[in-house]
């Protein structure tokens, strides 16, 4: 690589960079209560209590890709013109997968969402998650 390869590679991160700082600045200005989440494998989640109501769309994966009761988690989200902005929890724990690769749900899980303001709409995303994929049975 040349060195001039090396400039604009740097000029192109750093307007990267800049254009991602001002889309967060823009959702911070719309939700002040904006807070940064972590999660396992540096999942980064801005989130905020204002959008449990209006969240519309669900992240679902396994917590782990090689365990055989690795936990499901939901990560409900609106999709704003600056980027996602999940609920507040940002992560709900909704059941665990099984050792024959089904997902069995977690007792509760849709109480605790229905807690915290989500809307029937994300449950019924994930409801069908547990559904065995050999007859059909729940």
């Amino acid at each position: 690589m040349s060195v001039q390869e090396d400039i604009k590679d740097l000029i192109t991160a750093s307007a990267d960079s800049v254009s991602k700082a001002e889309r967060l600045s823009r959702l911070v200005s719309r939700y002040p209560d904006l807070k940064k989440y972590v999660g396992r494998w540096k999942k980064i989640a801005y989130y905020s209590r204002s959008v449990n109501g209006l969240v519309d769309q669900v992240d679902v994966r396994h917590n782990c890709g090689c365990c055989s009761d690795s936990p499901l988690e939901a990560w409900p989200y609106v999709e704003t013109e600056d980027g996602r902005v999940y609920s507040d929890p940002p992560m709900f724990n909704v059941g665990h997968r099984t050792y024959d690769y089904d997902d069995e749900e977690k007792p509760g899980w849709d109480d605790s969402m229905r807690s915290h303001g989500i809307r029937e709409l994300i449950l019924d995303k994930i409801r069908p998650l547990f559904r065995k994929n050999d007859d059909g049975d729940e």
